[in-house]
């Protein structure tokens, strides 16, 4: 079957199943606005989607999509764009969301281009996906031992922690946040998912490590 037309016969059977009697009171309330009490910033990727992991229903979660799962710092001005800025402040000032989770993962392509910054690349490659990844350019800062003693995945898993626990910073800095925060109505977390074993990890404050959720 063509991609395409896979895409039509799923929205045929999702169709049938949301215009269900069950469903009516749902979407009687959903149809005025949304009430999500989580945002999860998660990477583009394919093969992650926060809703499906964590057997979310619509309208659950607040989800922002982008490349490598990352949180630029805080900064005003009117003259770029801010989309993942855009979002949290919506999440926190409008939808008053409890939990916001930073959602990274394994073989990010992101990452993988990051840990390959110094490597030379024709002009047009990853024009845009490298001065992006610059937000988290510290988490491929290796020391020598690390290098010598981890394989290539290890480093990728490292730097993919590394990278979220930038983004977990850089979001406690938007003052929205901050405030939050402050007064207890909102949490943060960073997550990482693997997705070859399925394992989903939360960083734990206090032993500084990832460690799995169940």
């Amino acid at each position: 079957m063509d991609s395409y037309a896979k895409l039509l016969d799923g929205y045929t059977t999702f169709r049938s199943q949301y215009l269900s009697e069950e469903n009516a009171t749902w979407r009687s309330w959903a149809k005025v606005g949304q009430s999500p009490k989580v945002m999860i910033i998660a990477c583009s990727d394919s093969r992650v989607n926060p809703v499906i992991i964590t057997n979310a229903g619509l309208g659950e979660i607040f989800i922002v999509n982008n490349v490598a799962n990352l949180v630029p710092p805080y900064k005003k001005d009117d003259k770029t764009y801010h989309g993942t800025s855009a979002a949290i402040e919506y999440a926190v000032t409008q939808l008053k969301v409890e939990h916001i989770i930073v959602m990274g993962h394994s073989g990010c392509g992101g990452i993988r281009a990051l840990m390959s910054k110094d490597e030379p690349a024709p002009e047009t490659e990853f024009s845009f996906i490298r001065p992006w990844m610059e937000i988290v350019s510290e988490a491929a800062d290796f020391t020598a031992q690390e290098e010598d003693s981890m394989e290539i995945d290890e480093l990728a898993t490292v730097c993919e922690h590394r990278a979220s626990l930038i983004s977990l910073k850089n979001l406690v800095g938007f003052p929205w946040v901050h405030d939050a925060l402050l007064k207890k109505e909102v949490q943060v977390h960073a997550w990482h998912f693997d997705i070859g074993s399925g394992i989903l990890q939360a960083y734990n404050e206090d032993s500084k490590e990832f460690e799995e959720l169940i």
